[in-house]
């Protein structure tokens, strides 16, 4: 569902799988119960847009012998977080995390943009992301995510994008690790549109 009113807009996406696959663990069949919620939205305030979003992606329960993790199909993607889901250099993901195949995580975003110029746009988002079920170490937290980036537009099809990234790491992106460092990504990319 996506809807329009006046200068807000407000989506929402719910996918339930359902079924049974036919000698899925050996010879016995299994059957399917996963599901994905999502909930986003965006207001402009002159030259500013505020916008968030959350989702919900089932995990594998241990305690089920349903199938129970959400399942994306192949070729399907959502890039969120440019840590934790890949963002615009679609390149590497901290530990533990889906990337862009959802699924056994809940996530919850806010951020704002700002139009300096006709040619300027600066964004600020803030992530917060956790685990749908408990790794194998009890632990559920991800990370909250800040993402800073800059969009400048070089000639009418060509766009420079410069990005600042930092995760403060959870339980379940550092495991049972010593080093605690918190990743960070800082990067630039250069588009041409045709």
């Amino acid at each position: 569902m996506d809807a329009n009113v006046g200068p807000t807009a407000v989506w929402f996406t719910g996918i339930y799988e359902f079924g049974t696959i036919e000698g899925a663990t050996g010879f016995d069949d299994t059957d399917v119960s996963a599901y994905l919620l999502g909930l986003g939205g965006s207001t402009d305030v002159d030259k500013i847009n505020i916008h968030g979003q959350i989702f919900y992606a089932s995990g594998q329960d241990p305690d089920e012998e349903d199938l129970t993790a959400f399942f994306v199909p192949a070729g399907q993607s959502y890039y969120w977080a440019e840590i934790m889901g890949y963002g615009i250099f679609d390149n590497q993901v901290s530990n533990a995390s889906c990337a862009d195949k959802i699924s056994d995580i809940m996530a919850l975003n806010l951020g704002v943009s700002f139009k300096a110029s006709d040619k300027l746009t600066l964004n600020g988002d803030l992530w917060f992301a956790q685990l749908a079920e408990d790794d194998a170490n009890g632990n559920t937290d991800l990370g909250t995510e800040i993402d800073l980036s800059a969009n400048y537009k070089l000639f009418d099809n060509v766009t420079l994008d410069v990005v600042a990234a930092y995760l403060v790491a959870g339980d379940a992106t550092t495991g049972e690790s010593d080093d605690e460092a918190d990743p960070m990504e800082i990067g630039t990319r250069i588009s041409l549109s045709f």
